[in-house]
């Protein structure tokens, strides 16, 4: 994956993060074009996961005290961070701040800027696999695009996996209890 990226992105295209295995959290991250990368939690951990994308190369994501940060692997400066303040996380990347928004009922988010949407993202969870869809609403370079399609990524998928980790729980009082 370590392929210069060159070009841009534009507006419709769809990015897709598809879980490859019921039984592992990987993630393939495709456009129309080809492979843009992959994101993989390590095993047995909720709040660290590696990815590598197309112009960024290999980077750690994980989430320490209700922030996430994005950094190349021994790098010192995270490539991206997501904090946690009023009125919603606030995404800052390449020295640019993002908006996360909820944007519907279920599982859609946006990132924006003072300008409107960047990115449209939409999380599906089925039985065994669970994959992410993001719309580029605007024109960015393709590594840009790559890096918040990866961080977005991990937000919408870790909501996810609370989610069906808070239904697992409750389904197991809710049987002890009965």
């Amino acid at each position: 994956m370590n392929n210069p990226a060159g070009g841009t992105a534009g507006p419709g295209q769809v990015i897709t993060l598809a879980r490859r295995s019921a039984w592992r959290r990987e993630y393939e991250m495709r456009s129309g074009r080809g492979a843009l990368g992959w994101l993989r939690w390590q095993p047995g951990r909720r709040s660290a996961a590696q990815a590598e994308g197309r112009g960024i190369g290999l980077i750690e994501l994980a989430t320490r005290r209700r922030r996430v940060v994005a950094a190349r692997v021994g790098g010192a400066e995270p490539l991206a961070t997501v904090d946690r303040e009023r009125g919603g996380p606030v995404i800052r990347a390449e020295g640019h701040a993002l908006r996360w928004e909820k944007t519907a009922r279920g599982n859609h988010w946006a990132m924006r800027d003072q300008s409107g949407t960047l990115l449209a993202v939409a999380a599906f969870h089925g039985l065994l696999r669970s994959s992410v869809q993001i719309s580029v609403e605007r024109t960015m370079p393709e590594e840009t695009v790559v890096l918040l399609c990866l961080v977005g990524g991990y937000l919408a998928l870790s909501e996810l996996q609370y989610k069906a980790d808070l239904a697992a729980a409750t389904a197991a009082a809710a049987a002890s209890a009965g």
